[in-house]
C-alpha cells in the first residue's frame, strides 16, 4: 500500500489528509494549541452527587468534567481546601472537596454542548509504549501474536518490578502498543524507563506548581503524525505534500514534496474540495452502483446499505454479498475519515446464508483493523444489524468544519 499525506490549509484550518492507495482515508486538524493529553493543576469548583461527577477549573478558565467513580482511589490532591502548599507529596484520597487543587490530564476535548473531560490516570506515550498510573500492564488488542504478547507482558512487568523497588515508581503501569511487537527488548526497555522517569518527575513538580497551570502540553504536529505512521510500517511507500512550513528538513522513511504556495495548491492537486464534499454528504455512492445513507444522531450513528441500480445478472444472494463486501470497506474508510465514534449501527443488505454474513463481518473487521482508534465490531443482531463501537478521541469531522 502507498500513503500520501497532504498537509495544507482547508476551510481556514491547518489540516492533514491521508490518502491510502489514492483513496482519501483520514482527515486531521492540527491546532497550534493542542489540549488532548495535556496535564495541568485544577481546582474543584462543584461536586454533583446525582451525576457522580465534579467540575474543575483549569488553566485559562478551562472547565473540566471529572467522573468521580472512574477516578475513585486515584485522586491526586496537591492541596486540600484552605491549606497552603506545605511540600506534601501528591496523594490518593477517598474523596475530594470543593476548593481542593488536584492534578489531572485532559482525556477528551470540548465538543458541541459538552465540556472537556479530565482524568486522574495520568499517562505519557511513545509510538510503542504508554506509561500510566493504572498499576497494571496491558497489551494492545490489535497485537494478535500470543507468544509476542506474553513476551511483551513479561518484559514490562520486569521493568516495573525493577524500578518500583523505590516508592517513587509505585502505582505506575504500562500498555504495549501495536508497534511494540516490532521493537527490540532493549529499545522498549530504554523508552519505557525514560517515560516512567518523565511521568514521576512531572508528578513531583506538581507539588510546587500553582493552581490552574499547565505542566505538560501534548505535541500534536503533522511531523509527529507522519513519523508514527512510518514507524508502524503499514505502508510500503509514504510521501508528504505540503505548502506550509515543515519543521523536519531531513525526514527518514518518507519522501517530502515541498510545494510553493504561489504556484501549487496541494488541495487542488489532490481534488480535496470535491472529495470532502462527497464524504460529508448523507448519501455516499459506491462504485458498484449501490449507496450508503449515513445519519448521525446524539445517541449513535446509523449507516444503511442500499443496492441502488446494481443489476449485474447475478442471483440476489451473490449480488448482495458482493455489494455488502464493497460497503464494508467503504464504511471502514468513512468511519475513520469522518471520525465517527461511540455506537455505530450498520444495516447491510439482507442475505440468507450465515456464511455470507460471516464473510461481511470478517471484511469489516479486516478493514477497521488499520484504524488508529480502537474499533470493536461487536456482533450482528437477529434483525441483521451490525453493532460497532469506536473510541472517541476528538470531535467528528462535520463538527470540526
Amino acid at each position: 500500500m502507498k500513503a500520501d499525506f497532504v498537509y495544507t490549509k482547508y476551510a481556514e484550518k491547518k489540516m492533514g489528509f491521508l490518502f491510502v492507495d489514492h483513496s482519501l482515508t483520514e482527515a486531521l486538524f492540527f491546532s497550534d494549541d493542542e489540549m488532548l493529553g495535556s496535564i495541568c493543576t485544577a481546582t474543584v469548583t462543584k461536586i454533583v452527587p446525582t451525576m457522580g461527577a465534579a467540575f474543575l477549573e483549569g488553566p485559562e478558565g478551562l472547565v473540566l468534567f471529572y467522573q468521580l467513580k472512574e477516578n475513585e482511589g486515584r485522586h491526586r490532591i496537591l492541596r486540600k481546601r484552605g491549606s497552603k502548599n506545605n511540600g506534601m507529596i501528591p496523594g490518593r484520597y477517598e474523596q475530594i472537596s470543593v476548593g481542593d487543587t488536584i492534578l489531572v490530564q485532559v482525556s477528551a476535548t470540548p465538543q458541541k454542548g459538552k465540556q472537556a473531560e479530565a482524568s486522574a490516570n495520568l499517562s505519557l506515550k511513545s509510538d510503542a509504549v504508554v506509561v500510566n498510573c493504572s498499576g497494571q500492564v496491558g497489551i494492545s488488542k490489535k497485537l494478535r501474536d500470543p507468544e509476542r504478547r506474553e513476551e511483551l507482558k513479561e518484559l514490562l512487568l520486569n521493568i516495573l518490578r525493577e524500578e518500583t523497588e523505590s516508592e517513587d515508581f509505585d502505582g505506575f503501569g504500562f500498555i504495549a502498543r501495536t508497534s511494540a511487537a516490532e521493537k527490540s527488548d532493549d529499545e522498549l526497555r530504554e523508552v519505557s524507563i525514560i517515560l516512567l522517569c518523565q511521568l514521576r518527575e512531572l508528578i513531583k513538580r506538581a507539588e510546587t506548581t500553582p493552581e490552574h497551570k499547565w505542566l505538560y502540553r501534548n505535541s500534536n504536529t503533522p511531523e509527529a503524525y507522519v513519523h508514527q505512521m512510518v514507524q508502524r510500517g503499514l505502508y510500503e511507500e509514504t510521501a508528504v505534500h505540503t505548502d506550509l512550513e515543515w519543521e523536519d528538513p531531513a525526514p527518514e522513511g518518507y519522501r517530502l514534496n515541498l510545494m510553493s504556495p504561489e504556484r501549487e495548491n496541494p488541495g487542488i492537486i489532490f481534488n480535496l474540495p470535491t472529495l470532502m464534499e462527497k464524504a460529508m454528504n448523507r448519501k455516499v455512492y459506491l462504485k458498484g452502483g449501490g449507496y450508503l445513507y449515513v445519519e448521525t444522531t446524539e445517541a449513535m450513528t446509523v449507516i444503511d446499505v442500499n443496492s441502488g441500480k446494481n443489476i449485474n445478472g447475478k442471483s440476489h444472494e451473490e449480488s448482495a454479498l458482493e455489494q455488502n463486501l464493497e460497503a464494508a470497506a467503504e464504511i471502514a474508510r468513512l468511519i475513520r475519515l469522518l471520525n465517527l465514534s461511540g455506537i455505530i449501527m450498520i444495516d447491510f443488505i439482507s442475505m440468507k446464508k450465515p456464511a455470507h454474513d460471516g464473510q461481511v463481518m470478517g471484511e469489516l473487521r479486516r478493514c477497521t483493523a488499520q484504524d488508529p482508534c480502537q474499533v470493536h465490531v461487536v456482533d450482528m443482531t437477529k434483525l441483521g444489524i451490525v453493532e460497532v463501537t469506536r473510541e472517541k478521541k476528538a470531535p467528528p469531522l462535520r463538527e470540526l468544519l
